[in-house]
């Protein structure tokens, strides 16, 4: 039997479709007509053998064979074009306007080293910073405004990649000398914020609901929440009043030394999440992206690695 040959136009019009949930809207993206895309899916369905796609009320799902081509039709996608970019970029000096996203927890500590030995090293490239929570800036990557985005490891759009960049640890931060009374940077339990007074972020925010969850589980009754979503307005507050905060340690590495704030890292139970690069699937970053991005992820592994050694910190 034959092996049906898939054409890389059929498949960019099949995927697009899925992604966009729209033939005209995937026409639009493609720079192509509507009939056309159609045509293309339905060759595609024809040269398989077997349905890919399926609408069901208003939107359009995978069968079980469309579900394998989408998955393997966008690792090809993407390599076809990281290969067209790679040779054209053989030639070219590192140069461009890179469009990127940190979520805050990344920008206090780890973007001023990272973007001064990055200039140093390309400095014809041009830099454009979105700072906003992790659901904006996978949006904006899917709809073509940034290049990657740095975000917590979560639920990831279809039509986005994910990549590990390293795992962080929250922390207690609250002003020296308020309660509750553990010496600065030494392991503190979860249950010694019963009865503080505690900032956390807004329900929008991913890591809200893991807070709450967590003190939900170990029976832990704060005096009082304030929402805040603010990292930068968080920090200032803790350090000027008896409210308390649990922020991830990459934004408190400013405060090693604790003259304007205590830190604790929380141990029992320990809290972790994973930072991510997240970039569209079908269509990776410019070189220039890349090396940003590279650079990143070496000095926020820097800083989440600097805690290792500190007094009480295992």
């Amino acid at each position: 039997m034959p092996i049906p040959k898939i054409s890389i136009r059929a498949l960019r019009a099949f995927v697009a479709v899925y992604e966009e949930q729209s033939f005209s809207r995937a026409a639009a993206r493609e720079n192509a007509t509507q009939s056309g895309m159609s045509t293309q899916v339905k060759n595609l369905e024809e040269k398989l053998g077997t349905p890919l796609l399926v609408r069901d009320r208003k939107e359009y799902t995978l069968t079980p064979a469309g579900q394998l081509v989408y998955r393997e039709g966008q690792n090809i996608l993407k390599a076809l074009l990281a290969t067209e970019t790679a040779v054209t970029e053989m030639q070219d000096e590192v140069s461009g306007l890179v469009r990127f996203g940190l979520i805050p927890s990344l920008t206090r500590a780890v973007l001023t080293p990272a973007l001064e030995q990055f200039k140093s090293e390309f400095p014809k490239v041009e830099l454009s910073l979105v700072e906003e929570y992790s659901f904006s800036l996978m949006r904006r990557v899917l709809d073509g405004e940034l290049d990657f985005a740095f975000v917590p490891a979560g639920d990831i759009p279809s039509g986005l990649t994910a990549r590990f960049v390293g795992r962080d640890r929250e922390m207690v931060v609250s002003r020296p000398g308020a309660r509750p009374a553990h010496p600065h940077l030494s392991p503190m339990p979860l249950s010694a914020l019963s009865g503080a007074r505690l900032i956390v972020p807004t329900r929008q925010n991913v890591r809200r609901k893991r807070i709450e969850t967590m003190l939900s589980a170990h029976g832990v009754h704060v005096a009082e929440m304030m929402e805040m979503d603010g990292m930068l307005a968080t920090l200032e507050m803790v350090g000027n009043t008896d409210w308390a905060a649990i922020l991830p340690s990459a934004i408190c590495h400013n405060d090693i030394g604790g003259r304007h704030r205590k830190l604790n890292v929380l141990s029992d139970p320990p809290m972790s999440f994973d930072y991510v690069i997240v970039e569209k699937s079908e269509a990776p970053p410019p070189r220039a992206a890349n090396l940003l991005a590279e650079q990143i992820v070496h000095h926020t592994n820097a800083i989440l690695a600097d805690w290792t050694d500190l007094r009480g910190i295992a």
